[in-house]
């Protein structure tokens, strides 16, 4: 989902206050005198201005960025709130297959990145756009995000924002659900970020700690 397709979703859930008709008749009978060549120019100024406020405002701000997230989609992701869920998640589960890195990218259509600290992954499996790749106790998905999501995540909890990397952390455990709404698993605290047209998941560590494997991935 595009920063511009964020803006117009606020946009549309804006509530513009009642103007009152007296200040109305006031600005329009002096704006009336202003040629019309600069009232253009100017209105498309004030436009231009108040556009990059609301950039700012959603650059800077996370919990609007969480909201938007909530609304559509992370990647091929999409993230849905609902009500009091599980309170513990079991641990994560390790990636059986054996396949080599470079099988796993034929078979998928595209070559995975690794977080470089982590160093050969133990187990990799793969399908048709999919990627799973796990070492002791963390477990990386990576696909592509295509048109629609792979995976629907029910939380419980808030996200949070994490700017280095324009993701998103989800805190408590959570359903992780295919979108032909089949349950997979209950899945633990998750890091989701999308770059150049795949969608990764990461599992198995604090925010802090994920976030540095997910910035050391390539």
């Amino acid at each position: 989902m595009s920063l511009e397709d964020e803006l117009r979703a606020v946009g549309h859930s804006a509530v513009v206050p009642p103007v009152d008709d007296t200040l109305t008749a006031t600005v329009l009978t002096r704006v009336a005198d202003i040629p019309v060549r600069k009232r253009l120019r100017d209105r498309w100024r004030t436009f231009l201005a108040g556009f990059l406020v609301l950039l700012a405002g959603l650059a800077l701000t996370p919990p609007v960025r969480a909201t938007v997230a909530e609304w559509l989609r992370i990647g091929g992701v999409q993230a849905q709130p609902v009500g009091t869920g599980p309170s513990t998640a079991p641990p994560v589960p390790t990636v059986a297959g054996h396949l080599s890195l470079e099988q796993a990218a034929q078979i998928a259509g595209f070559t995975p990145a690794l977080p470089k600290e982590l160093g050969p992954p133990t187990g990799v499996e793969a399908s048709k756009g999919f990627i799973a790749t796990s070492w002791t106790g963390v477990r990386l998905e990576q696909f592509q995000s295509g048109i629609e999501p792979l995976y629907l995540k029910r939380y419980y909890g808030s996200l949070d924002y994490v700017d280095q990397i324009n993701g998103f952390w989800f805190k408590t455990p959570h359903d992780l659900v295919l979108v032909d709404k089949r349950v997979v698993r209950i899945a633990g605290p998750t890091l989701v970020w999308e770059r150049d047209g795949v969608t990764f998941r990461l599992e198995g560590v604090d925010e802090a700690r994920a976030v540095e494997l997910a910035t050391g991935t390539s």
